[in-house]
């Protein structure tokens, strides 16, 4: 619970105190940002609140993320401004690198708009593996933080969500080197998000078979 605890500080301390000059300007003009408890634990009921829709959507990039497993990398998130036919649907692209590869993907993951997925928790099922995600904070022009976790796996998933496509070096290597000194700088994975690398137009699309998200998560969780 004390690492977990501690990501959370790390990421958001990282968003915070890496991009002052946007903070502070989310400061002034967006609605009061919830408050995590001191001691996260994701299947708790009380991780999650109702999100700003319009607020929120837009791209979103992929900073870093727990467990540390090499299965993906330029994962940019597409959030909607308005829901369809009572469907929340986010529109993802990413280069898979399962098994040593590297190929873009493109896919559309959507959620049914009841009162769950209003407060921010969204599940995500294939077959008998389940993989709930909760939105936890966010001020929505700079950071969002998702945790997560399966039904079948005691590891807890942390995601860390950017506007900024790529964060600076040296904020990443100072909260890398606070984290080693925690124990916990192996468990972070950050993330491939250069233009050079993450551009559709410089990878070779399989004509094959897409290597799906669904792979991708049973291939953590088992």
């Amino acid at each position: 619970m004390e690492t977990q605890a501690f990501v959370v500080t790390l990421f958001v301390a990282l968003c915070c105190c890496g991009m002052p000059q946007r903070t502070e300007a989310a400061r002034m003009r967006l609605p009061l940002i919830p408050t995590l408890p001191k001691q996260l634990n994701c299947r708790a009921d009380n991780i999650g609140f109702p999100f700003n829709l319009t607020a929120l959507s837009g791209y979103w990039y992929e900073a870093a993320r727990v467990p540390n497993v090499d299965v993906l990398e330029c994962l940019n998130v597409s959030v909607p401004d308005a829901i369809v036919e009572d469907r929340f649907a986010l529109d993802l692209k990413y280069i898979s690198t399962v098994n040593g590869g590297w190929q873009y993907t493109e896919e559309q993951v959507d959620f049914p708009w009841e009162n769950a997925t209003q407060y921010g928790t969204f599940q995500l099922h294939y077959g008998k593996i389940i993989v709930t995600y909760k939105l936890a904070i966010t001020d929505y022009t700079t950071y969002a933080f998702v945790c997560g976790y399966g039904n079948i796996s005691p590891i807890p998933i942390f995601k860390l969500f950017t506007r900024q496509r790529e964060l600076n070096r040296t904020t990443i290597a100072l909260i890398q080197a606070a984290a080693d000194q925690y124990g916990i700088g192996s468990q972070i994975a950050w993330e491939q998000q250069s233009l050079a690398k993450c551009t559709a137009s410089t990878m070779q699309t399989s004509l094959g078979f897409v290597i799906g998200f669904v792979f991708l998560w049973c291939r953590i969780l088992t």
